[in-house]
């Protein structure tokens, strides 16, 4: 009986002694939080198909403030496209080393991916919010975290998340404008800052 009384109290010291449960973040906190990571960097996998054409492949991508870096392999790990924009500055290096800038890099992106991608909003699809200051329609999950994005055009399904630290990043998304869809498959997430 006094082994009982002792496990029961034990039990009971060791409950109280448990943190409570973190509590949801309300979306608008969330998407402003989120909007504002502007150092991070993810490495995974993506397939992209558009009408009867695809190709898949490794992906890593760098957000350093307004500087983005991106690299594309190909199905064997050979580099396919690098991809550096630098505020409104957008270079593509092909997997020759040929670098091309401005409209004619914009070009190039578009014809190895089969349309014209919106980098500076692309960046804050990747970390599950809507880029500001561009309308946009959004539907979230009861964890707060977004589960439907439609913006400039195109429409982002996010299917999964996974910790980023304290923080749950987007895991598996998919993106489509037209007959595009460009799926992502994100297996890390590193927040710099």
């Amino acid at each position: 009986m006094r082994l009982a009384a002792c496990t029961v109290a034990l039990l009971a010291a060791g409950c109280a002694a448990l943190p409570p449960p973190a509590e949801v973040e309300d979306w608008p906190a969330r998407r402003q939080a989120l909007q504002a990571l502007d150092h991070w960097t993810l490495t995974g996998r993506m397939a992209v198909a558009a009408g009867t054409e695809g190709f898949s492949g490794g992906l890593s991508w760098r957000q350093d403030g307004t500087q983005t870096a991106i690299e594309l392999r190909g199905p064997m790990g050979g580099r396919a496209l690098s991809v550096r924009v630098d505020g409104e500055r957008l270079s593509v290096t092909d997997g020759d080393g040929e670098t091309v800038e401005g409209d004619d890099a914009t070009r190039l992106l578009s014809r190895y991916i089969g349309a014209s991608l919106p980098i500076a909003e692309l960046r804050y699809w990747v970390i599950g919010a809507p880029a500001p200051g561009i309308p946009h329609q959004e539907t979230t999950g009861t964890d707060q975290r977004l589960l439907l994005l439609e913006q400039s055009g195109w429409r982002v399904a996010y299917t999964g998340y996974r910790s980023a630290g304290a923080r749950a990043l987007p895991a598996r998304m998919e993106i489509t404008t037209g007959d595009l869809r460009l799926r992502l498959f994100v297996s890390d997430w590193r927040i710099d800052r």
